[in-house]
């Protein structure tokens, strides 16, 4: 008994139009799934630049109210020290956040075919 038959027309393959449909349908799903990942590195990045401007100004505040270096309070000291390290590190990350955002316009741009300079300007990675 042949499990496979060798009729010409035994074997039939879906219709090539519904083939580009699904394939065009998983790319999307992929390409969202960027995109969204795209959005939620940029909110995180716009939210840490507002909190970085924040930790500079409370320790540009500080340094102008406080008495000198040398005769500054402990106290105040260490509130522009922790202002100051707060903001380094928003930066830092602001910085890890903007390459990502980079990687994931060039990867759109390679699923929409197109070089990855055009990409990252037609995401607007800003």
């Amino acid at each position: 008994m042949a499990i496979l038959s060798l009729r010409p027309g035994a074997f039939r393959t879906r219709n090539p139009g519904r083939d580009a449909e699904t394939d065009q349908a998983r790319m999307e799903t992929v390409r969202n799934a960027i995109l969204m990942a795209l959005a939620d590195a940029r909110r995180e990045r716009d939210g840490l630049k507002q909190r970085m401007s924040m930790y500079y100004a409370q320790a540009a505040t500080m340094l102008d109210t406080s008495e000198e270096y040398g005769t500054r309070a402990a106290a105040d000291e260490a509130v522009i020290r922790s202002a100051e390290q707060s903001a380094s590190n928003a930066r830092k990350r602001v910085s890890q956040l903007e390459l990502q955002m980079e990687e994931f316009s060039a990867l759109i741009g390679q699923l929409d075919g197109a070089p990855a300079e055009t990409a990252a300007a037609d995401v607007d990675i800003a």
